[in-house]
């Protein structure tokens, strides 16, 4: 056997195994499947031409290679193959890329994630590693059909800056599992918890190293519960000690009462304060969510109900009373009340917290509201029948319903693999430009095309996930935050993955019922966004049977989405010299596409309304949607208290919106102020506005981390 001069000079054995792997690389990247015999036959054709040579250049073989694929009909795969020898240039372009972007980053800041603060240098830092990996992955990782769809817009990879990386998307974190019996995080033995203060300030911990191991939304899911036993010790330890001193039973109760009330507030205190000014590891702050309130009567006794009441009493004050000596407001965690209607009217600790809650929403926006004892939706449905609560995970995704081999639904403990989105809009534009005399029949053909390539994307996302080692996230895989994830740090993440979900994201479904119909989605009333999603749902409903994975239909959030895939559309008009509407229609801009299934930003309709229009599509879109209503008069708490009973009838994951401002000079806080203060005329104001499911801050001094995009989408508002 003949010998390859490698680069270097050396001389290494010709193996035929290596012509065929890279032959499946090449293939693989222009979206062909060869068999084995083929490939197995060219390489050996080239070992045959050879056979006579005692060492050949690479450079030579490489040549052999190209040239025999085109021999043998794949012209096109030969072309992949000499693109990826080729890849010097192609790496040459990408750093020049980079360097425009860096360049960016470091003079002008980013504002694609309103999480990230672009001024600190290790947020700069990271956001010029994400340039990097995300050319990196679309240049060498993408296929061809999914490189050609990615970059003229019609769908959209999100966080495509971490793919490479292997990692997860959003979970619902098991925290109680992490803290019993206590666990080893970076190499480091934590002992249990033995008091509420310390609990917290270690889930405040975890939190910070946990999420810089993923990419998307971090639920610490019923907090409430995995806390209470961290109460319950603060309490009896408390109430020893003055028992000790000699005080009566009564005064003894009364001051562990205030000693564990003032824990809870130092706790919550400080972990808002490590959510809220420290950046985990991925230069982002944790875009973290707290789920709380539902307990099963019969499971608990009055004083361990009395205290789950008083944890997240407390929880809502603190977050009503914000930081610092003006109160200033904060955005992290996102706060997510778990409403059970039979539980509020049976119990008197859950009916004075469900007060509480509305009330720090009048002045926070938070929290947003679970139905969980509806008539609608699979959320009430899977607590109804199995007592299985399914947070939300980062602003609106939702897991698939999954059950374990003995038949016990979970939902704590399991993930999500990531989100890819259509951009209806421009598919529809397309066929209307490429079949004008069929573009309605051609549509769904062009759809399912579309949905076909996500979903070869999300196999090949198992399948990297499934061979990631558990050392990559050792407190979900080896500590117990994941279902089942007790492994050893080499073993594999493996079958895991079978309780993970991916979800296919829609946005815009206003825009496209538009270009559609001629008419807005709330003037037509939903029927083509029906027609959409129930389309997606059945094809959906055919790749988890053939496949064996949990997809789901995902209604985007599009923070920065609604800008870019705007723009998108506008650069494919302006490329085929045809008219963007939405230039010059009313209710429309060029600068932002709506979020998901929602009606216009600028419709001018009721609370009521917005929630009856939504009802349908907010159903559909199962792995992910919120609904939320714009508030004019915050202050008055009988109104948003019926808004947020009304929607939790209608089974909806509830939210309502304003603008909460605070003024840096004077204190003063105002609500629907964007740019002055109402009191002393400073523009030195905090804005917290809700960015699509969760808050983030529209202006800081005068600045704001949201793009262009969404600031006008903003500026636009009347019913959203």
């Amino acid at each position: 056997m003949f010998k390859v001069l490698k680069k270097d000079n050396t001389l290494e054995d010709f193996k035929p195994q290596k012509i065929v792997e890279a032959i499946m690389k090449a293939a693989f990247r222009c979206d062909k499947q060869i068999p084995d015999e083929t490939m197995f036959a060219m390489a050996n054709s080239i070992s045959e031409r050879l056979q006579s040579r005692k060492k050949v250049p690479v450079a030579e073989l490489h040549e052999l290679v190209i040239g025999t694929l085109a021999t043998f009909g794949f012209k096109d795969v030969a072309t992949s193959y000499a693109e990826y020898r080729y890849y010097k240039n192609n790496y040459a372009k990408t750093f020049e890329q980079l360097r425009q972007d860096a360049d960016d980053v470091l003079r002008l800041g980013d504002r694609e994630n309103a999480n990230f603060d672009s001024s600190l240098v290790s947020t700069k830092g990271s956001l010029i590693k994400g340039f990097l990996t995300k050319s990196l992955y679309r240049q060498f990782y993408l296929s061809g059909r999914e490189k050609e769809f990615t970059d003229r817009g019609d769908i959209y990879i999100h966080d495509m800056r971490d793919m490479i990386l292997g990692c997860i998307n959003c979970c619902l974190f098991d925290i109680g599992s992490i803290l019993r019996g206590g666990f080893e995080m970076s190499n480091v033995r934590y002992t249990e918890p033995k008091t509420v203060l310390s609990a917290l300030q270690v889930v405040g911990d975890i939190t910070l190293v946990a999420t810089a191991q993923q990419f998307g939304g971090f639920t610490l899911a019923e907090l409430d519960k995995a806390l209470l036993p961290y109460v319950l010790k603060s309490w009896k330890t408390a109430h020893d000690k003055y028992i000790e001193l000699g005080l009566s039973e009564e005064r003894a109760a009364e001051q562990s009462d205030k000693d564990v009330t003032r824990e809870l507030e130092q706790g919550f205190q400080s972990l808002e304060l490590k959510l809220n000014t420290v950046p985990c590891s991925r230069g982002d702050f944790a875009f973290t969510t707290i789920s709380f309130g539902q307990w099963n009567l019969k499971d608990y006794a009055p004083f361990e109900r009395k205290w789950l009441s008083k944890i997240n009493t407390v929880m809502l004050q603190v977050r009503r009373n914000g930081h610092g000596p003006h109160h200033k407001p904060v955005v992290f965690p996102k706060l997510v009340y778990l409403y059970d209607a039979p539980q509020i009217a049976a119990d008197q600790y859950s009916s004075a917290l469900f007060d509480e809650a509305v009330k720090t929403s009048t002045e926070c926006m938070y929290p947003d509201y679970l139905s969980l004892s509806s008539d609608y939706g699979t959320v009430s449905k899977l607590f109804r029948e199995h007592g299985v609560i399914t947070s939300p995970m980062g602003c609106r995704a939702y897991l698939s319903p999954w059950h374990d081999e003995k038949g016990r639904y979970v939902a704590i403990g399991r993930c999500n693999i990531g989100a890819v989105s259509l951009n209806i809009p421009l598919i529809i534009r397309l066929v209307q430009l490429e079949h004008p005399d069929n573009w309605r029949t051609a549509f769904w053909t062009e759809l399912d095309e579309r949905l076909e390539v996500i979903r070869e994307f999300f196999k090949k996302r198992y399948d990297i996930i499934r061979r990631q080692k558990c050392s990559s996230n050792p407190l979900a895989f080896t500590q117990g935050g994941f279902y089942e994830g007790t492994k050893d740090p080499d073993d594999e993440v493996g079958d895991l993955v079978r309780y993970m979900t991916a979800s296919f994201g829609i946005t815009a479904l206003d825009e496209a019922t538009f270009l559609w119909t001629g008419k807005r989605l709330l003037e037509e009333g939903g029927a083509f966004s029906e027609e959409v999603l129930r389309h997606l749902q059945a094809r959906i409903n055919v790749f988890k049977k053939e496949d064996g994975w949990l997809y789901a239909i995902y209604g985007t959030p599009a923070e920065s989405l609604c800008a870019t895939q705007a723009k998108q559309y506008d650069a494919f008009c302006a490329k085929q010299g045809i008219d963007n509407v939405f230039r010059h229609t009313p209710h429309y801009s060029p600068e932002y596409f709506t979020n998901s299934f929602h009606v216009n930003v600028t419709e001018e309709i009721t609370p009521f309304e917005k929630q009856d229009h939504e009802f349908m599509d907010f159903h559909l879109c199962e792995g992910g949607h919120i609904q939320y209503v714009r508030l004019d008069n915050p202050e008055n708490t009988d109104a948003v208290k019926a808004v947020i009973q009304r929607g939790m009838e209608l089974g909806f994951y509830q939210g309502v919106n304003f603008d909460s401002a605070y003024c840096g000079d004077c204190g003063t806080h105002s609500t629907n102020v964007l740019m002055r203060c109402p009191k002393c005329g400073s523009s030195n104001l905090s804005v917290i506005s809700r960015v699509c499911g969760y808050l983030g801050y529209s202006n800081v001094n005068g600045v704001s981390r949201m793009n262009e995009g969404k600031m006008a989408e903003i500026h636009n508002r009347k019913s959203m």
